[in-house]
């Protein structure tokens, strides 16, 4: 526990010195952590070179990777003080469009290792959107147009522990020359950041809408969170072109980060079956749009429902209809309803009869979140492993399983097919295990642990990844109550 409070404080410091214009200072102290858990920090440069044929932002994990081994190698100079300055930079922009506040906060740290035109202009357009006018045109002339900084009243922390409230009710709103929006976000992933429905006479439809930074149920500032997304929702309107218009009636049915397999599995695909065969007898020439993206599981599900390719109106982000039919939203915010859950259990219809394998649920290649000692810990524990194959597939593969282990990840959302009593080991990284499967969890009856892997060492926090998202789940052998689970969790 003193190494990890000395950690902290060491980096603290390092922090301290980078804000305060001192980079080297900086650097010569993460180079001491770094080199005090050396071997860590080479097992997670290890995973992130591994995949970085599959990374979306492959630059700057290569620039970060390129930094700390130099710092493991030798004593900073000003070489390394210009790659941080160029390595914040990077994080700083990749967080602009949709983090502000994190993106101002890596760059006043980037400015510190070195002034550069466009550095300037970044932080004159962040403090000018801060109300910071003066200090802004200091550095550069602001953008005349400002975009609106989203704020965020609540971390919903505490609310993600409240009991889950009434799950809402499922209704479809009819909705003439109705235009529906997905917005995309401005970084490499492009998920679906918000999604906005408008009537006929552009008003936005508050009940059908949402934007990230979203709250969880029974959070006290839901109504702040509304207007942010409001305000955000139209300045993204406004950027698009004209949208895409459709004269038959079209089923629209979107969620935030809808091309996700949780998203898609336990939200967008319960919301459009349970209303899909009633809207169909009722408007027979109903075709569907949807935020879903193209995979596979988008497919198999789409053909389970009886849903052919001429039904679906063609990719795009931003539609309208001479009768647009949105459905209301299923679930709350994070809490996965009870009637989706139920009609999820009757559509894939898995095995009844419980098995007795060992099933792990595997991570084997992931560009985010990555498990390090995967392959060693799986075979010690007689693991299967969960395939690649189709939903189906994996879900018999589940049902025949009495223990399943679970690096946290999409991949839970199959548990929908776990018999009750089954034993799940949940691993997850201490900085990132948010409860989205508890209530799964709870209304399959299933013996649920989660343990914590291997914290991720801090300099590697600041400099290698993204967000705690991001941070790998560290088993390495003895560091944590998981690696210690597992080695005593025998065949």
């Amino acid at each position: 526990m003193s190494s990890e409070v000395n950690s902290g404080a060491d980096h603290s410091q390092a922090i301290n010195d980078l804000e305060a214009g001192r980079p080297g200072a900086a650097l010569k102290n993460w180079r001491q952590l770094l080199a005090a858990d050396e071997d860590a920090v080479r097992r997670h440069l290890s995973a992130a070179e591994a995949t970085l044929s599959r990374d979306a932002i492959a630059p700057i994990r290569r620039r970060a990777i390129n930094l700390i081994n130099n710092l493991l190698s030798h004593t900073p100079g000003e070489a390394e003080v210009s790659q941080l300055g160029a390595l914040l930079r990077g994080w700083g922009t990749l967080a602009i469009a949709e983090v502000p506040s994190r993106a101002v906060q890596l760059l006043e740290r980037a400015w510190s290792c070195g002034r550069d035109p466009k550095l300037d202009h970044q932080l004159a357009g962040l403090h000018a959107r801060l109300g910071y006018g003066e200090g802004a045109h200091w550095l550069a002339p602001p953008p005349e147009q400002l975009e609106f900084w989203p704020q965020v009243p609540c971390s919903c922390e505490k609310c993600q522990t409240q009991p889950k409230p009434t799950d809402p009710a499922l209704n479809i709103h009819v909705i003439g020359e109705g235009r529906i929006l997905a917005q995309r976000q401005r970084n490499p992933w492009h998920h679906s950041h918000g999604v906005g429905v408008w009537d006929q006479r552009g008003v936005l439809q508050t009940s059908l809408s949402r934007h990230y930074p979203w709250p969880w149920p029974n959070c006290p500032h839901q109504k702040a969170f509304e207007q942010t997304s409001r305000h955000l929702l139209e300045a993204a309107a406004k950027q698009l072109p004209p949208p895409l218009r459709v004269e038959e009636p079209v089923l629209a049915v979107a969620e935030l980060s809808g091309e996700m397999y949780f998203h898609w599995q336990l939200e967008l695909l319960p919301r459009l079956g349970r209303i899909w065969q009633a809207a169909i007898q009722r408007w027979p020439t109903l075709r569907l749009w949807h935020n879903g993206g193209e995979s596979p599981y988008v497919a198999e599900s789409l053909r389970r429902l009886g849903i052919t390719s001429d039904q679906l109106v063609p990719a795009c982000d931003h539609l309208q209809a001479t009768t647009l039919l949105v459905p209301s939203f299923a679930a709350h915010f994070g809490r996965p309803s009870t009637a989706n859950l139920q009609w999820l259990e009757q559509f894939w219809a898995a095995p009844e009869q419980p098995g007795q394998n060992t099933l792990w649920m595997g991570r084997e290649g992931a560009a985010r979140r990555a498990v390090l000692e995967e392959t060693q810990h799986r075979q010690t524990c007689g693991a299967g492993l969960l395939g690649q194959g189709s939903v189906s597939e994996q879900l018999d593969q589940i049902a025949a399983s009495h223990r399943v282990i679970a690096p946290h990840g999409a991949a839970m959302a199959n548990l929908i097919a776990a018999h009750p009593g089954t034993e799940i080991l949940e691993l997850v990284n201490p900085a990132y295990q948010p409860g989205y499967f508890n209530d799964l969890i709870k209304h399959r009856q299933l013996r649920h642990r989660r343990l914590e892997a291997a914290a991720t060492p801090l300099p590697l926090q600041e400099l290698l990844y993204e967000g705690p998202l991001s941070f790998p789940i560290d088993l390495r052998p003895g560091a944590s109550p998981a690696a210690e689970a597992l080695a005593s969790w025998l065949p």
